[in-house]
């Protein structure tokens, strides 16, 4: 399959909204990054796949509403590179220990997290003590939130961004063994 230029191989079937390729390339690179025993070359096309489609859909977005279209396009455009993601996951995925759900556009970082506090931190990570969780995602995405909203529990944000988990290490393994499968 071809999207533009960009041969399409791994990423398949090619998702409509920003939030589902986020997804699919984390399950992609959790099985594949070299930093987890797969294959440097096969990581490489994920990545050019994953920045081309990301340069496409980086506005669109999963819509929460049940009564209204699947995705809508952002009225301002974002200043997230394809790079920003890859680079969060990679350095996620040399932390033992850890427990990465995505919400969204939010990655929010909770398991055995005090071992790795400082290097949370230099990635950009904030602690959310309501939460007991560490987030990250791209500053831009934040904004909604200081307009008079209280503080959401992560049930609420997982009913209205969806979630995706992976638990610890042993987790990860076996999910991307599944996957595999």
């Amino acid at each position: 399959m071809k999207f533009g230029k960009q041969k399409i191989k791994w990423i398949v079937p090619v998702p409509d909204n920003v939030e589902d390729l986020k997804s699919i390339y984390r399950k992609l690179a959790l099985e594949n990054h070299p930093d987890r025993g797969g294959d440097k070359i096969k990581m490489q096309e994920i990545n050019a796949e994953y920045t081309a489609l990301f340069e496409e859909l980086k506005d669109v977005h999963k819509s929460s509403r049940p009564d209204g279209p699947k995705t809508y396009r952002a009225e301002a455009a974002t200043k997230e590179t394809p790079e920003d993601f890859i680079n969060i996951c990679a350095e996620l995925f040399r932390l033992d220990g850890l427990e990465v759900e995505l919400c969204g556009r939010w990655l929010w970082i909770g398991g055995n997290t005090r071992q790795h506090k400082e290097a949370l931190k230099k990635l950009g990570c904030k602690w959310s003590k309501n939460k007991e969780k560490w987030s990250w995602h791209f500053p831009e995405d934040a904004a909604w939130q200081y307009k008079g909203k209280k503080s959401w529990s992560m049930d609420r944000i997982r009913d209205r961004f969806g979630s995706e988990r992976l638990g610890a290490d042993e987790d990860r393994r076996s999910s991307a063994a599944a996957l595999a499968g």
